[in-house]
């Protein structure tokens, strides 16, 4: 019991900690509240007790409930998925941060001993130089000062060093430019690795500002979905809509209910009229005989319709272009003759 209540405890502080779990738990009574209202509502609608007269009405209205009831658990299961989906989110986001954390953590720890080591080569730069450059100088006077010796001593004697003499020399020699040469590669070695520290500096900066934009783009990332989670967290304006929405479908129905009724009075007294009009035409004989022409004349339309298709067909097989020009004389011979008759009455 002990370990449980521990267990609730840091669940209860990390939900205090998380303003997005204490939305979805919010969410989550929500759900459970529409839930039972639900049951309940379902739980009255079966204990009614409708009168005999009124069942094909109420059977209805249970299926128009129904209806609404399957509308009201689909938006209900739609916001339970939405907020699945924004829970599996904010997990993954959690990871994601957790791992970068880690990462970050130790490329921290890794340019923090690389900054350590760039600086205290930077500071301890220009006295390394000064150190390598003095004891250049220091080997260069020592090299001037052997020489100036030895010409000294070739001046001061005729005779040629003994062997033991030039060999102690050459040692001397050899010894100090050894040391010029490390002086010398020393340098060379501070600069590569000025070099190299100064490269690896850039690839941290670079490092650091991916970085950080990446963690911008987490924050963004995080807030549009804290924006859509308190835009579907607004279960009480979706009853309520949906509850205004069933009022007014209640309504319509009531009134088209009415309008179906007189509808359906008014189709039974033309039906019973247009029946009676129907039997006494029925009875009368002109009407008969106009059903019985009707019937002919449509007859003849159809065969009228198949004439015309049958001469327009045999007209466009037919050749009538020297008809048309034999029409043409016709017509213009005829109507030469008119104008002279008519020429001739005037003249009278």
């Amino acid at each position: 019991l002990d370990v449980l209540n521990s267990k609730i405890g840091n669940l209860q502080e990390e939900l205090s900690m998380s303003q997005v779990k204490q939305e979805a738990v919010r969410l989550y009574d929500q759900i459970n509240d529409l839930e039972i209202q639900r049951d309940n509502y379902l739980e009255e609608t079966r204990n009614k007790q409708s009168p005999a007269e009124e069942r094909e009405r109420l059977l209805k209205q249970v299926k128009e409930d129904n209806q609404e009831i399957a509308s009201l658990e689909r938006q209900t299961n739609e916001l339970k998925e939405k907020i699945e989906n924004i829970e599996e989110e904010i997990r993954q986001l959690d990871l994601d941060i957790e791992e970068n954390q880690g990462e970050r953590n130790q490329k921290y720890k890794e340019l923090k001993k690389r900054e350590e080591t760039i600086d205290e080569f930077l500071n301890n730069f220009e006295e390394s130089k000064g150190q390598e450059m003095e004891k250049l100088k220091q080997t260069e006077q020592n090299i001037v000062s052997l020489l100036e010796h030895t010409s000294r001593n070739m001046s001061r004697f005729t005779a040629l060093p003994t062997p033991q003499e030039l060999g102690t020399m050459k040692e001397d020699l050899e010894f100090k430019t050894g040391e010029m040469k490390k002086s010398e590669q020393t340098t060379v070695g501070l600069a590569a690795e000025s070099d190299k520290l100064q490269s690896d500096l850039q690839k941290v900066e670079q490092l650091e500002e991916k970085i950080n934009t990446e963690l911008v783009m987490l924050k963004e990332k995080t807030a549009t979905m804290e924006k859509e989670l308190e835009i579907y967290s607004d279960l009480s304006s979706l009853k309520e809509e949906a509850e205004k929405k069933r009022r007014k479908l209640m309504d319509d129905r009531v009134s088209l209910q009415r309008r179906r009724d007189t509808f359906k009075k008014t189709m039974q007294q033309l039906t019973s009229k247009y029946e009676g009009m129907k039997a006494q035409l029925n009875e009368n004989e002109t009407f008969v005989q106009l059903g019985n022409l009707e019937k002919k004349w449509q007859h003849h339309e159809q065969n009228n319709f198949v004439m015309k298709e049958f001469i327009n067909t045999k007209t466009m097989e037919c050749d009538y272009r020297a008809i048309s020009k034999r029409v043409s004389s016709v017509i213009s011979d005829f109507n030469t003759i008119l104008q002279k008759q008519m020429a001739g009455k005037t003249s009278m």
